[in-house]
């Protein structure tokens, strides 16, 4: 049972309540942390979708009024990511949070698939950040500015920043907000398009109703026709429900432009056949990024508010056609046919332009016969430029080098070398573990240190620092300066004991 816990702030990130947790009780290392928190031997506190939330209610004092739904829809990022899938869907996701499972519960909400990815590192508001160490002597980190797409802080209109806090629970240490550094020359404090602002403001307020409210979750097919009902009040569909898909992608780009798209990781194509937007209305079975459900949602001029608050929806409507004379239908076949071989190596979009109306009345009344005759032109894509892996190879083994010498020559107690906190010194990106990077394993596997000789260079060190203090030296001194803890270790006493007699 915990002695002691946090007050839970609002919109606090659960990885934040468990940093702060971690300050206040003077725990040093992550395996404490996790047994208190879990009752289990975890090997890391999942960022945003953490698991074992049970053992941590069991946890708190008999009095506590924190319940696991509290936490879970309150501290976690569980009601947005769930927002738009089935409640029998989300209700597995909740159950795995409660109690725990191999496998992340980001997998099943499909995080781990989407295009859309999350942030690398957290970030923050340094304003919001020197408003809470004025007001609470703390700060903490928010759930808010983790969410994808979220580029700007709504209080105070400005960019955040990116810390140097990775998002990758594997090689994450457990730091508070307060401990960062705020660079004040960031780019939050540099001029910025009120366009990109002002878009981004209404996506974070649909955010952040999901964060907040509680809401009925609704199936895809209500969904799906909700949006055919927005697109025919806003012309971009006919009265049967038909989608205009050419002027969809046209005034969709032109509402947002290419600049936010790319920044919303939602760029595209309109003449690709298999862009996100076409797929998205289309495809049915198709994992959906919130993100960009609230980016439809935005552009059709709605809030997620309303479409959860939607009791009814029309949809697509079936209309019974009149047999129309087959001579007609096969005088249009054959007009289809001469413009497919007038103009080959055109994209559909491009041949419906040029038979406007013929177009029309063979897709409606020769559907099949249109999809088998009519071909998919695709346009070859540009040969990305081929990396030069010897180059690369050269450039990871030097800053590798650099960054040990460094490590190696800090006063500072000594950290463990290890691939990830090298990877983390480094800042290297995910190609750091390609196996085509050979120099560079070879050079890693002469640096990485094993665990005695990562806790001879503490001794010594220890050693160093008491004598240059004028501490007296001992065995069991030498143990406690070093960090060993209160633990006895045989092993570890020898080895002080054989460093001190050498010496």
């Amino acid at each position: 049972m915990f002695n002691c816990f946090p007050l839970l702030y609002e919109d606090e990130l659960f990885y934040s309540i468990a940093s702060r947790y971690k300050r206040m009780c003077g725990i040093s290392s992550k395996k404490a942390l996790f047994q208190d928190f879990c009752n289990v031997q975890e090997r890391q506190i999942l960022m945003y979708m953490p698991i074992h939330i049970n053992a941590l209610i069991n946890n708190l004092p008999f009095t506590s009024k924190i319940t696991a739904d509290y936490i879970i829809n309150k501290h976690t990022l569980f009601p947005y990511l769930t927002a738009f899938i089935p409640t029998e869907r989300a209700e597995v996701v909740y159950n795995k949070m409660l109690e725990g499972a191999r496998e992340n519960p980001l997998v099943k909400v499909g995080v781990n698939s989407s295009k859309v990815k999350f942030d690398t590192n957290l970030k923050y508001c340094r304003y919001c950040c020197e408003e809470d160490i004025k007001v609470r002597g703390e700060s903490f980190w928010r759930r808010l500015f983790q969410i994808p797409g979220v580029l700007y802080c709504p209080k105070h209109k400005v960019k955040l920043t990116e810390s140097n806090i990775p998002t990758d629970a594997n090689i994450t240490e457990y730091i508070n907000a307060d401990e960062i550094l705020f660079d004040s020359t960031s780019e939050e404090n540099k001029a910025f398009d009120k366009k990109l602002l002002s878009l981004n403001i209404n996506y974070i307020k649909d955010v952040q109703y999901l964060l907040q409210n509680e809401f009925n979750r609704k199936d895809f097919k209500f969904i799906f026709e909700f949006y055919i009902d927005r697109l025919r009040d806003k012309g971009l569909a006919s009265q049967g429900g038909v989608i205009y898909m050419g002027d969809l992608l046209t005034e969709f780009k032109n509402y947002y432009t290419d600049e936010y798209l790319t920044i919303m990781q939602s760029n595209f194509h309109p003449d690709e056949e298999n862009n996100w937007l076409r797929l998205f209305i289309r495809k049915k079975d198709k994992s959906r990024s919130v993100l960009r459900h609230l980016l439809l949602l935005n552009f059709l001029g709605v809030s997620a508010k309303e479409l959860f608050n939607e009791q009814t929806t029309q949809g697509r409507i079936t209309t019974i056609r009149k047999g129309e004379p087959r001579l007609n239908l096969d005088e249009k076949k054959e007009q289809w046919l001469k413009i497919i071989r007038e103009n080959p190596n055109t994209s559909r979009r491009e041949l419906k332009e040029i038979g406007k109306g013929l177009y029309t009345y063979v897709y409606n009344h020769a559907n099949d016969w249109y999809n088998e005759v009519t071909p998919v032109y695709k346009k070859k894509k540009i040969k990305e430029n081929i990396v030069n892996w010897e180059e690369r190879d050269r450039e990871c083994i030097q800053v590798l080098k650099e960054a040990v010498e460094d490590i190696l020559k800090r006063p500072s107690k000594p950290k463990r070398i290890t691939k990830n906190y090298l990877r983390r010194e480094c800042k290297l990106p995910s190609y750091f573990k390609s196996d085509k990077l050979v120099k560079t394993k070879e050079y890693l596997n002469t640096v990485i240190e094993d665990i005695d000789t990562y806790r001879k260079r503490k001794i010594l060190w220890a050693i160093k620092e008491m004598d240059e203090k004028g501490i007296s030296i001992t065995v069991y001194k030498v143990h406690q300066y070093a960090g060993f803890g209160e633990v006895k270790h045989e092993s570890i006493r020898k080895m002080i004991n054989d460093i001190l007699s050498s010496m």
